[in-house]
């Protein structure tokens, strides 16, 4: 087989994507993640908002709760401050080709997927030392103490940590197979 006749085959064998395909794609993955976005905010607003009338509401009968719910207060605005930096998306390039619109919406994909995987390590700790100071003030304000609560509280954190951390992961290796589907259309060489 000649080198011309390998080219050809390699022309027709490769996957034919447009620039408006992967442009769309892109705008499709920047969809995503403002959905994901908004709904992380339609959720954390109301609990901030919930998180600072407990504030207010316990200020002079319970400080170690007040300083507890401050803690996780001011950890979950930062880490909502970080995820925004770190999951924004970008803005897809309209005029660029198909190879520039494929690396983009690569590098996007590579970026949510960065910024999901680990994720629990950026923020665990920031809101870890707020919960446990709502749970020891559970122990230490509250008279008989509350067993019962605090161990529906205890499930409640844990549980809901571990399945935010399960979801995540999960999702960057949903961006991971995306990638790994994106480098299998580069057409290999036979020459090397």
């Amino acid at each position: 087989m000649t080198t011309q006749e390998i080219w050809q085959l390699q022309a027709l064998e490769a996957p034919r994507v447009s620039a408006a395909y992967m442009r769309h794609r892109a705008r499709d993955l920047a969809r995503r993640a403002q959905i994901r976005k908004g709904s992380k905010y339609a959720i954390g607003v109301p609990g901030v908002l919930y998180i600072a009338w407990c504030c207010w509401r316990y200020f002079l009968h319970r400080p170690v709760m007040v300083a507890g719910l401050a803690l996780t207060l001011l950890s979950l605005v930062y880490v909502a401050f970080r995820w925004h930096r770190l999951a924004s998306a970008a803005q897809v390039p309209e005029d660029a080709g198909v190879l520039d619109s494929l690396s983009f919406y690569r590098r996007e994909l590579e970026r949510q997927r960065d910024a999901r995987r680990g994720n629990w390590r950026r923020w665990l700790l920031p809101v870890v030392p707020g919960l446990i100071t709502v749970l020891a003030s559970f122990v230490l304000e509250l008279n008989p103490i509350p067993w019962a609560l605090v161990a529906f509280e205890a499930i409640l954190i844990v549980g809901g940590l571990s399945l935010t951390v399960a979801f995540e992961e999960w999702s960057a290796r949903r961006l991971q197979r995306e990638i790994d589907a994106l480098d299998s259309l580069v057409v290999k060489d036979p020459a090397r």
